[in-house]
């Protein structure tokens, strides 16, 4: 994926390139291309590997539908603010250009991240069923320690944040939404690991996504694409258009970008054979076996319910193991369910698990259907960028901004009514129904009184379980408006023999969110559902009913036949449903200022600085809305209007001030002739922050690069950097929870834990004798889950060492590899029950935590506060490598005529990587479906004249199902390798125009074998696996450039 200018005939049309890869061959190429770098003296964030394409232009084209061009001999890089004559990092640094972003047809900058194999997983993308309140948002994860950990910057500054505050929300902390940014006026994103937090605050503790946009544009570059499955669904449409102008003799330059993206969605019944209701799933093993997971083909369907009605004799479930255990049966002893027509009719049992509440197959409820593979969405991004030059040292920057971000989960699980969720006339019981109901047929009637009577049981009334797919498809739908503004000045002034550079920006975005939901109304249901007829023979609600206090769709009671699917009217589902509309502002405030330049003249050169102050207020509030707030009653308590426990609000604010500086000291340059020493540069940052919630904490950073000769360069940092807690995390209020929990006092539990005697110990001081059966593990116990105002920092302490390797006698190849290591301490996690309990008595006798949860006399646990507690460890170590070779093919005694070939592979190696959250077990990650040991991306570039081709190679290592239980738990425990192939053309025509046809996942590969694990579209992987789920995609681009 790397690019080197070596191959000139072929690279000056590349705009993608690689920092750690770059810089021999930039350094070589410099003193006669340096005309060539398409980047201003004066930008706030200069490009560092940017070639222009005017030299293969033709001379009256040169200067349209492209970045103007100036000499440039100092340039900005990201991880610092110093101004610097070459491009070495002494992090591991990648860059990826808008070049690479159109041979791949990306229209999302979370899709172009996601192929860089340093990038998990990401906690929210359009792939899979939604976070919370935020459908269609995609946040980077770099490193896989979570969105919350990487810092994502535009132009080198922060960016609002559009993820929910609510606890239920898909994400911790304040990651930036990728899909605000239009691809169409991205010049590169530019990715460093580890060393950003010196440099740019809070959030960098895996590293810093810092996207630069194109400036100086000039003409016009217009382009449409489309896209298609070989199904022919999940259809996407993209169009764009970037128009800049120079004006008033080059001082001034306005650009504007507009594009509109399309994308159509996915539920997992799309591909039910993949993930969906038919595909294979690993279950409870039957007797037996020498595994506790066994692989089924038939998909998961849980026979304690179906979406049609499965109705009882009591309050219990239908079929257990295969039998008839409450269910309603026929004169043989088959257990029946509604039919879709609304008829009784024999339950059909798949293959029995060893499990009680599925099977394989059969008519239970397919749950794996009932899953968003991909979300539907529509984003409209306009974005207007500016500068004017007010005299010869001084330039005025602006950018405005407006993205409108429309995006709707398709499907998720339904609003269940069974007795695993509750008792009986509870919102998520079973549905008590009366015999006498109109909508029964007289047999079915008859049937299902000859079971109560024979049960000895009330033969006026009967339960129901039931997935009501047909009254809430767990479908909503999230509207997203972000808007920006940023202005600012930057210029240089001479002092002391010296030129200073200088800047100072102000920044204001605003992210508003608003979701529309429709949920059943339990009180309304119930009402409908209780269904009589009247003098006149109609049938009609049971009269005496009250209506619940949330508004519904329609006020008028209308009785709804849930017997069967889809037979609701109207006006009873309009009755029973009422539009929950949360809704979530964001809003950001930064000011910052800096000034850099030289302070000594040294016998390498210049030794540089850099002094900046930051001012950073961020606010955000949530609102539930109505539905989800529910029914405030007398005593302080709420109750739910549906299936939702109450959710609280959320609001806070924070503010910081910072003051940083930097430091770039050269102590040997190649000029020196010192032997064995060709060059040696230090580098240091520091960085103070004054945080109105967490107080006062330094950040700062050390390394620098050592090359022994001019073919090998060696580097290495050593970075402390932090993360301060999100509003979320500090200020959520307290709200009311039912939970389960692993008492560690339990008698299956008290020989457990790190040191079984410490825990026995423990709560034996605590008054609880053995043995002793605590409650809270199988029935629910009150609490409470609140944010924490006394969390503080996450801090970690990271460092990479590595070495770049340019042989003077291969031009064009450039090889680099890194080792990282990150250790994150004070990791603020949300701790549950269990978490609470483990911490009291795995740890030192009477620690804090002993005092979050109470006891009463005889020793059950009455209440628990879970909540946010700086209570977790988490490790990372890798290798992260990188090769690059980019050749004339008449250097390898081929015709000139032949083109060119460039040749690069990224490849990351995770050693190590768990979290541990209190007291508890370590919990590992590398190697699970989610994070393989082993992945690379590799890829072959041929270009000649105007047509270029790229041939994609994407592989992933075997995997485990889980690393954290023995291999012997599974039938088959490990996933093998992945392979993928992605390929795309393209022809730039005289006269501006261009067409490209692409190809994802060339050989339609197919999830590996066991092709389960990752549990569908709920699952963590299945953004890994998703070409693989989606199959063979399709897509024709073309453009013009004038």
């Amino acid at each position: 994926m790397g690019r080197s200018t070596q191959s000139s005939h072929f690279c000056q049309k590349i705009n993608h390139l690689r920092l750690s890869l770059m810089v021999g061959a930039a350094i070589g190429t410099m003193g006669t291309a340096a005309s060539a770098w398409a980047q201003q003296a004066g930008d706030a964030t200069p490009a560092p590997a940017q070639v222009a394409q005017a030299a293969q232009q033709p001379a009256d084209t040169a200067a349209t539908g492209t970045q103007q061009t100036t000499s440039l001999n100092e340039i900005v890089i990201t991880g610092s603010r110093i101004k610097r004559a070459n491009f070495d990092t002494m992090q591991p640094a990648e860059v990826m250009g808008a070049d690479e972003i159109a041979k791949r047809g990306f229209t999302n900058l979370g899709q172009a991240l996601q192929e860089l194999p340093a990038f998990g997983v990401p906690g929210n993308s359009p792939v899979g069923s939604q976070g919370s309140f935020g459908a269609g948002q995609t946040f980077a994860d770099l490193y896989n320690l979570g969105s919350q950990r990487t810092l994502t910057l535009v132009n080198g500054r922060r960016f609002v944040s559009s993820a929910s505050s609510s606890i239920f929300g898909a994400v911790a902390g304040s990651p930036v939404d990728l899909s605000a940014i239009p691809t169409a006026l991205v010049d590169r994103t530019e990715v460093v690991a580890v060393g950003g937090a010196p440099i740019y605050g809070s959030d960098a503790i895996a590293g810093t996504v810092n996207i630069i946009l194109k400036k100086d544009y000039q003409g016009a570059d217009v382009s449409v694409s489309s896209g298609l499955s070989e199904y022919g669904d999940a259809a996407d449409y993209n169009a764009s258009a970037v128009l800049g102008r120079n004006f008033n003799n080059g001082r001034g330059n306005i650009t504007v970008a507009v594009q509109y993206d399309k994308q159509n969605g996915l539920t997992d019944e799309d591909r039910k054979g993949t993930i969906g209701g038919a595909s294979k799933f690993f279950g409870s093993a039957t007797k037996g076996q020498t595994f506790t997971q066994q692989l089924y083909s038939g998909g998961r369907h849980y026979n304690i319910f179906t979406n049609t009605g499965m109705p009882m004799v009591d309050d219990g479930i239908p079929i257990s193991r295969g039998q008839a255990a409450s269910a309603i049966t026929n004169s043989a002893g088959q257990a029946l369910y509604f039919g879709p027509d609304g008829q009784l009719t024999p339950f059909i049992n798949g293959q029995l698990t060893g499990n009680a509440i599925y099977q394989a197959g059969g008519s239970g409820f397919p749950i794996a259907d009932y899953g968003n593979l991909q979300v539907e969405s529509n984003r409209t991004q306009v974005t207007l960028l500016s500068h004017y030059d007010l005299t010869d040292h001084v330039r005025f920057n602006t950018e405005l901004w407006y993205g409108h971000l429309r995006a709707a989960n398709l499907r998720d699980q339904p609003y269940y009514n069974t007795a695993q969720f509750g008792n009986a006339g509870d919102p998520n019981g079973n549905l008590i129904l009366s015999t006498d109901n109109p909508y029964l047929s007289a047999a079915d009637r008859q049937t299902i009184i000859n079971n109560l009577v024979a049960a000895d049981a009330d033969p006026s009334t009967f339960y129901m379980a039931r997935a009501n797919t047909d009254l809430a498809t767990g479908a909503f739908r999230t509207t997203t408006n972000v808007y920006r503004v940023v202005a600012g000045l930057e210029g240089d002034f001479s002092a002391l023999n010296r030129t200073f550079n200088w800047d100072v920006t102000g920044t204001y975005g605003k992210s508003e969110t608003s979701n529309e939901d429709r949920q059943v109304v339990t009180q309304n249901l119930f009402n409908a559902i209780n269904a009589v007829r009247d003098s006149s023979g109609n049938i009609v609600c049971a009269p005496g009913y009250t209506n619940a206090a949330i508004a519904t769709l329609s006020g008028t009671c209308a009785p709804l036949n849930i017997f069967g699917i889809n037979h609701a009217s109207k006006a009873a589902t309009d009755y029973i449903t009422a539009i929950a509309d949360p809704s979530q502002d964001n809003a950001q405030y930064d000011v910052l200022a800096n000034i850099s330049g030289s302070i000594v003249t040294l016998p390498a050169g210049d030794a540089k600085f850099s002094l900046g102050y930051e001012y950073r207020r961020e606010t955000t509030a949530f609102d539930p809305g109505a539905f989800y707030y529910g029914q405030p009653n007398g005593d302080g308590t709420r109750t739910q209007f549906g299936n939702s426990i109450p959710i609280d609000p959320v609001a806070g604010e924070y503010h910081t001030n910072e003051g940083f500086g930097e430091v770039n000291i050269p102590v040997v340059a190649p000029n020196m002739a010192v032997p064995l020493v060709y060059s040696l540069e230090l580098q240091g940052a520091a960085r103070f922050v004054d945080n109105s919630q967490t107080g006062t904490f330094w950040s700062y950073s050390g390394g620098g690069t050592y090359q022994p000769i001019r073919d090998i360069t060696l580097r290495g940092n050593y970075t402390r950097s932090f993360r301060a807690p999100a509003v979320t995390e500090a200020y959520s209020p307290t709200g009311q929870i039912y939970t389960t929990a692993d008492d560690p006092c339990d008698q299956r539990y008290i020989t457990g834990g790190p040191n079984p005697a410490n825990r026995a110990a423990n709560c034996a001081a605590a008054g609880i004798t053995q043995p002793f059966t605590s409650d809270i593990v199988d029935f629910t116990s009150p609490g409470t889950s609140s944010g924490n105002p006394h969390l503080q920092n996450e801090i970690a302490d990271s460092w990479t060492v590595g070495t770049v390797l340019r042989p003077r006698y291969t031009p064009g190849l450039t090889l680099s590899a890194d080792y990282i290591s990150i250790d994150i301490t004070n990791e603020i996690a949300q701790l549950s029950a269990t978490d609470l309990l483990d911490a009291c008595y795995d740890g030192a006798p009477g620690n804090s935590f002993c005092g979050t949860f109470v006891r009463d006399g005889s020793g059950q646990v009455t209440s628990v506060a879970e909540g946010y507690y700086n209570a977790a460890i988490e490790s990372f170590k890798a290798l992260q490598a990188e090769l690059d070779y980019a050749f004339n093919l008449e250097d390898v005694g081929l015709p000139a005529s032949y083109g060119a070939i460039d040749f690069s592979v990224n490849y990351l190696h995770t050693f190590s990587h768990y979290y541990k959250v209190g007291t508890g077990d370590k919990q590992y990650t590398v190697g699970a479906v989610e994070e393989p040991r082993n992945n690379f991306t590799a890829n072959i570039n041929y270009k000649n004249g105007g047509f270029d081709f790229l041939w994609q190679t994407q592989y992933y290592s075997e995997t485990r199902l889980n690393v954290n239980t023995p291999l012997s738990n599974y039938q088959y425990p490990v996933m093998d390798p992945y392979v993928m192939y992605n390929a795309s053309a393209g022809y730039e025509f005289e006269g501006g125009y261009r067409i490209r046809f692409l190809v994802d996942n060339v050989l339609n590969s197919h999830v590996p074998f066991p092709q389960a694990g990752y549990t569908g579209a709920s699952g963590t992987a299945l953004p890994r696996y998703y070409s693989a789920v989606l199959g063979r995609y399709y897509r024709l681009t073309a453009g013009y450039k004038f």
